[in-house]
C-alpha cells in the first residue's frame, strides 16, 4: 500500500534550501540632512529658552512666577512628600541604568553601549560647561539674583539622559513604549525638580533640549556603527505610528497649548516688574504645563524622527513564507 509523503523533499544535493540573504532597501541615517535639520532645531530651541526667559526681562519675571507659586505649594507639603521629590531624580536614574545594563549584558550590543555611555557623559558634561560660561543678567525687575546662571539643570540632564540610553539601545519595535515611558519620568522629574524649588522651569526645559541634541548625535553615530538591529523589516508594525507615538503628539499638544493658555489667561497686560506678581495657581500651572509640554514634546520628535530614520528592509519571497 502506497502512503503520500507529506514531507516536502529535499533538493537533489540532500540539503534545505537556503533562506534568502536579508536586503536592505534604505540604510538607517540614510537622510543625512534631516539629522543636521533637527539638530538645528534642538539648538534653536534651547537659544530662544535662554534668550527668552533669561536674557530678556519679562520671561525672567515669569520663570521666576513660576518658581515662587511652586515654593509657596511645597510648604504646604508634608516633610515626607519633599523628601520624595528630593530622592526622586536619583530613583528615575537608578531604574534607567538598571535597564541599559540589562541591554548591554543581555543583547551584547558592545559598540552601540559604549557610543550610548559616550552620549550620556556628553550631555552631562554640556550642561555643567553651560552653566558656567552662560551668563545671567541683574535687570531692574525685581526678579532676585541668587548665584546667578541655574541653566540647565544638572539635575533633570541626568534623569533624562539616562532614559536616551535606553531609548537608544532597544530595538525599533520598542522605542516608541520606551519614549512613552521616558518622557513621563523625565516630565515627573522635571515637575518634582522644579515643585521642590531647585529649578526654574526654563532651566528644566533647557535640560530637555540638551539631552535631545545628544540623543540626536550618538544616535546617528549608532545608526551608522551598528544599523543591524536598526532595520525595520517589511511586515514590522514598527514602520508605522504608534498608539504610544501619537500619544506623546497629543500631549505635547496639550502641555505647550496649556503653558501658553495660562500665560494669557485673563487676557490681562503681562507683569513688567516682579513687584506686580502674586505667587498663585496661574503661574504654577504655567511652569508645570511649561515643563510637561516640552518633555512630551521632545520625545515625540525623537521618538517620530527615529521610526522615519530607521533602516528599512525588502520584502522577502514568498516561498519563505515571509514578505
Amino acid at each position: 500500500m502506497m502512503y503520500s509523503d507529506p514531507v516536502h523533499h529535499l533538493p537533489e544535493d540532500n540539503l534545505p534550501a537556503s533562506q534568502p540573504e536579508r536586503r536592505i532597501i534604505r540604510a538607517p541615517g540614510s537622510r543625512i540632512w534631516a539629522w543636521l535639520v533637527l539638530a538645528a532645531v534642538m539648538i534653536a530651541g534651547f537659544v530662544a529658552t535662554y534668550r527668552v526667559f533669561v536674557v530678556s526681562s519679562q520671561g525672567q519675571i515669569l520663570d521666576h512666577a513660576a518658581l515662587a507659586s511652586a515654593e509657596v505649594r511645597l510648604q504646604s507639603l508634608h516633610a515626607a512628600s519633599v523628601s520624595l521629590l528630593a530622592d526622586l531624580p536619583i530613583v528615575v536614574a537608578a531604574i534607567s541604568a538598571a535597564g541599559f545594563l540589562v541591554l548591554t549584558l543581555w543583547r551584547r550590543r558592545w559598540a552601540a553601549s559604549l557610543i550610548v555611555a559616550l552620549t550620556f557623559a556628553a550631555a552631562n558634561f554640556t550642561t555643567q560647561m553651560l552653566k558656567v560660561l552662560l551668563d545671567r543678567p541683574e535687570l531692574a525687575n525685581g526678579v532676585p539674583y541668587y548665584t546667578g546662571n541655574s541653566l540647565p539643570s544638572g539635575h533633570v540632564t541626568f534623569a533624562t539622559a539616562t532614559f536616551a540610553a535606553v531609548f537608544l539601545l532597544v530595538a525599533p519595535r520598542w522605542r516608541s513604549t520606551v519614549g512613552l515611558v521616558g518622557m513621563i519620568f523625565s516630565a515627573t522629574v522635571g515637575v518634582a525638580t522644579f515643585f521642590d524649588g531647585w529649578h526654574r522651569p526654563a532651566d528644566i526645559v533647557a535640560a530637555y533640549l540638551v539631552v535631545g541634541l545628544w540623543t540626536l548625535i550618538g544616535g546617528f553615530i549608532i545608526y551608522r556603527v551598528s544599523a543591524d538591529y536598526n532595520v525595520i523589516s517589511a511586515r514590522s508594525r514598527a514602520k508605522h505610528a504608534s498608539l504610544s507615538e501619537i500619544l506623546l503628539w497629543l500631549l505635547a499638544v496639550v502641555g505647550v497649548g496649556g503653558s501658553v493658555g495660562m500665560l494669557f489667561l485673563g487676557l490681562g497686560e503681562l507683569p513688567t516688574h516682579f513687584d506686580q506678581v502674586t505667587p498663585s495657581l496661574r503661574w504654577f500651572m504655567f511652569g508645570t504645563t511649561l515643563i510637561g509640554g516640552a518633555a512630551c514634546l521632545v520625545c515625540a520628535l525623537l521618538t517620530s524622527f527615529f521610526r522615519w530614520e530607521a533602516g528599512r528592509e525588502a520584502a522577502r519571497d514568498r516561498r519563505y513564507g515571509v514578505r
